[in-house]
C-alpha cells in the first residue's frame, strides 16, 4: 500500500475527530446555557405560582367547596321533594359528589404539604450515580478553577443549579450537565475508529440533551401559569393590579354563594322538622 494514501486516511479520520471534538464543545456550552434559562424561567413561574396561590388560589379553593356544598344541599332538598327517606339522600348525595368532594380534599392537603422538603431516600445504586455525576460536575464547574473571568462567571451561574439538582435528587439536570466530557476518551488507549464512534455517541447526546431543554422551555412558556404571570406582568406596566381584581371578584362569588347555601342549609333543616 502506498504511504502516502496511509497518511492521508489517518489525517482524515483525525479531521473528523477534531470536527467532533468542535462540534460537542459548541454544543456543551448550548446545553449549559439553555439549562440555566430553563431553571431560570422556571424560578420565575414557580415565584409565581406562590404569588397567585396567596393572592388568589385560596379563594378558588373556597368557592369550590362552596358550590360543592350548595349542589349537596340542592339534591338533599330534591330527593326530599320525593319523599325519599334521610339514610338513602345522604348514600346518595355522597355517591353523586364522592369523586368532587375526594378532590377538594387532595388540594387541600396539596396546600398544606406544599413547604414541605423531605426527600425520598434513594436506592443505595442510584444515591451512588447521583453522588458521583455531582463529583464528577462540581470538579469541573468550580469557579475556583476557573483561569479567566468570564469563565469564572459562568460556572457561577451554573455550579448553583448543580447543587440544587443534586439537594432535590434531579438526576436529569446533572446527567445533561455531564455530557461532552470529552477526556476520557481522548485519554483511551482505543483505535481512532473507537474514539470517532464513542464522540458521536456523545454529540447524538447533546443534540437530544438540546431538543429536550428547548421542549421543556417551549411547555413552561405557553403553560397556563406562565401566561397568565405574562398577563399581570403587562397589567402591572398599566397601574393595573390584575391578581387583587381577581381576588376582590372571587371574594364577592363566595360571598354570594354563601348566602345562597345558607338558604338552602335552612331549607333542609326546616324538611326535617316537617
Amino acid at each position: 500500500m502506498n504511504p502516502a494514501t496511509l497518511v492521508y486516511i489517518n489525517s482524515n479520520k483525525e479531521k473528523e475527530i477534531n470536527r467532533l471534538l468542535q462540534a460537542i464543545e459548541e454544543k456543551k456550552g448550548l446545553v449549559e446555557e439553555l439549562t440555566v434559562s430553563k431553571e431560570n424561567l422556571k424560578a420565575e413561574v414557580d415565584l409565581f405560582q406562590h404569588r397567585y396561590n396567596a393572592h388568589v388560589g385560596r379563594y378558588y379553593l373556597e368557592l369550590e367547596q362552596v358550590e360543592l356544598e350548595t349542589k349537596e344541599y340542592r339534591l338533599r332538598l330534591q330527593l326530599r321533594h320525593e319523599d325519599v327517606n334521610d339514610k338513602d339522600i345522604e348514600e346518595r348525595v355522597e355517591s353523586c359528589f364522592r369523586e368532587n368532594r375526594s378532590r377538594i380534599n387532595t388540594e387541600e392537603v396539596n396546600k398544606e404539604v406544599e413547604q414541605e422538603t423531605d426527600k425520598i431516600e434513594l436506592p443505595k445504586k442510584e444515591a451512588k450515580y447521583l453522588q458521583t455525576l455531582y463529583r464528577k460536575l462540581a470538579k469541573r464547574f468550580h469557579p475556583d478553577k476557573a483561569e479567566q473571568t468570564k469563565e469564572r462567571k459562568r460556572r457561577e451561574q451554573i455550579m448553583p443549579l448543580i447543587n440544587r439538582a443534586y439537594n432535590e435528587q434531579d438526576v436529569k439536570i446533572l446527567e445533561r450537565l455531564s455530557f461532552g466530557d470529552t477526556d476520557e476518551y481522548l485519554e483511551s488507549e482505543g483505535t481512532i475508529a473507537d474514539k470517532t464512534a464513542s464522540l458521536q455517541k456523545e454529540l447524538r447526546h447533546l443534540n437530544r440533551a438540546t431538543s429536550e431543554i428547548r421542549s421543556e422551555i417551549n411547555r413552561l412558556k405557553v403553560g397556563r401559569t406562565y401566561q397568565l404571570k405574562l398577563q399581570v406582568e403587562n397589567a402591572e406596566k398599566s397601574g393595573k393590579d390584575l391578581l387583587s381584581t381577581l381576588a376582590a371578584d372571587l371574594k364577592r362569588k363566595i360571598q354570594s354563594s354563601r348566602g345562597q347555601l345558607t338558604r338552602l342549609i335552612k331549607m333542609w333543616s326546616g324538611s326535617k322538622n316537617k
